[in-house]
């Protein structure tokens, strides 16, 4: 049976080029979808579907009328048609990890790359070709056995794909770059279901260089560069205790300060949760540069618990900061990038009040350190990320225990989104979004914002690949 006269033609000769994955039903004249070996069609009331739905934030309860599990780019292509010929909206699911769970939707169709995890490392060329739906540290894991690493961050959970798809950083960002700089090559589906390749289209690399979480194409295959895996890697740990606004206020700019003379080889966060600060730095350098024993020792003075240095192997070093592993209640946020404590200082006092005297205890400003080689001259061209020359990046998080206390922490990450608005702080991480963010296009990304509009125009004219945070064609 044919489908009914309101399809195009150009949907029809899309078909007629795939397998059947769809039928007629009875009742409806409505196509319904037929699994094949390359997609499987879950429905609500299919048995894996709670399964294939679930995602890491638990607070989010969006339910797809479709799951289209992928196998291959031949899968990912069945199921954007099918989109289109039924005008379903599509989201993109690798690791399930954005924090605003735009990777569903409500009645729409979600495509699960989740399955689609290989990964092959070239010694030749000393790249990585990997599928989306690899998780960040499986991928280290892998990598280990041939010496190399890609540079990102610790969430062992998080979807290679999602990673770097809005940029990407973490403990080797400060000497290797972002992960999305060593990006060398993407393969995708667009929202009409063509495959497309950077290499006969660069504009698809520079995109994919921060600015494609679930925008204008699902991502079906990356090819990264690698770097020498060191041997060891060393954290630090120092506690501050019951804090008051005056003394957290000295420790947040003698941190800031500090920071300027970090190494490249070096990371470092600031993490307080209520009147407590616990600082991070860590290192993979065979032997320290002469300015971190300085930075250490000042850390030192005045903190109520120093942890004794921890010298692991890279694996072991990493694993002790995956974050959770299970499903959770929580509400996280970008809270924007500094170039140093100036930017925020007019906020702090309100930030700390909003934080010690909250309801939800478990809320935690952790601020990252960014540049290096990161803001390198010249990568600013290559990539749509757009926040290279900012020197630290913020986060808000706040985890609860039971769904009713989700109005309390999105109440509560509002109130801190204003205060840092109200301070001036206008540019955002993208892979930390906020879905109630004013002006997101441009907090996100910047210049890069109409170039990418221009791309989804081509890519994705019928605005089939869409969140509340997607990027709208020009």
């Amino acid at each position: 049976m044919l489908p009914s006269r309101r399809h195009t033609l150009k949907q029809l000769l899309g078909l007629l080029a795939l397998p059947a994955i769809y039928q007629m039903a009875e009742a409806d004249n409505t196509p319904k979808p037929i699994s094949n070996k390359h997609v499987t069609f879950l429905t609500r009331d299919s048995a894996n579907y709670l399964k294939q739905r679930q995602i890491f934030n638990k607070r989010i309860t969006l339910m797809p009328r479709l799951i289209a599990v992928c196998h291959d780019t031949q899968g990912v292509q069945d199921a954007v048609r099918y989109a289109n010929l039924t005008n379903l909206a599509v989201t993109v699911k690798s690791g399930g990890h954005s924090f605003e769970g735009f990777s569903l939707n409500e009645g729409g169709l979600l495509i699960d790359l989740s399955l689609m995890t290989s990964m092959r490392y070239q010694s030749n060329s000393k790249t990585l070709i990997v599928q989306p739906g690899a998780k960040l540290g499986k991928v280290y894991e892998y990598l280990a056995r041939f010496k190399r690493l890609i540079p990102a961050g610790s969430c062992a959970g998080v979807g290679v794909a999602g990673l770097v798809l809005g940029g990407g950083y973490g403990f080797f960002s400060r000497e290797y770059g972002l992960t999305c700089d060593s990006l060398q090559r993407v393969k995708l589906v667009d929202g009409q279901g063509n495959v497309l390749d950077s290499k006969t289209n660069p504009e698809l690399l520079w995109a994919c260089r921060g600015g494609n979480n679930g925008n204008f194409g699902i991502v079906t295959e990356l090819t990264f560069s690698t770097y020498p895996a060191p041997e060891f890697f060393t954290s630090y740990h120092f506690k501050y205790r019951n804090l008051n606004l005056a003394q957290a206020t000295q420790l947040a700019k003698r941190w800031f300060a500090l920071m300027s003379d970090l190494p490249s080889t070096a990371y470092s966060s600031w993490v307080l949760n209520n009147r407590n600060l616990t600082i991070v730095v860590t290192d993979f350098a065979k032997t320290p540069s002469n300015s971190l024993p300085t930075i250490l020792k000042t850390l030192r003075n005045n903190a109520s618990e120093i942890t004794p240095r921890r010298k692991d192997n890279l694996l072991a070093g990493i694993k002790r900061f995956r974050g959770g592993i299970s499903p959770m209640y929580f509400k996280n946020i970008s809270a924007g990038y500094y170039h140093n404590f100036q930017d925020i200082e007019a906020a702090f006092p309100a930030l700390f009040k909003t934080m010690t005297t909250a309801s939800l205890k478990s809320c935690l400003l952790q601020i990252n350190t960014m540049g290096g080689a990161i803001n390198k001259t010249g990568k600013a061209k290559t990539a749509a990320y757009p926040h290279r020359a900012y020197n630290f990046l913020g986060e808000f998080q706040v985890y609860y225990q039971t769904a009713k206390d989700t109005p309390k922490a999105e109440a509560l990450a509002n109130t801190i989104q204003k205060q840092l608005s109200t301070a001036g702080i206008t540019a955002h991480y993208r892979n930390y979004p906020d879905i109630s963010l004013v002006n997101w296009e441009q907090a996100y990304y910047g210049d890069s914002y109409p170039r990418l509009q221009r791309l989804k125009q081509q890519l994705d004219p019928h605005n089939r690949i869409r969140h509340p945070q997607s990027i709208k064609a020009s």
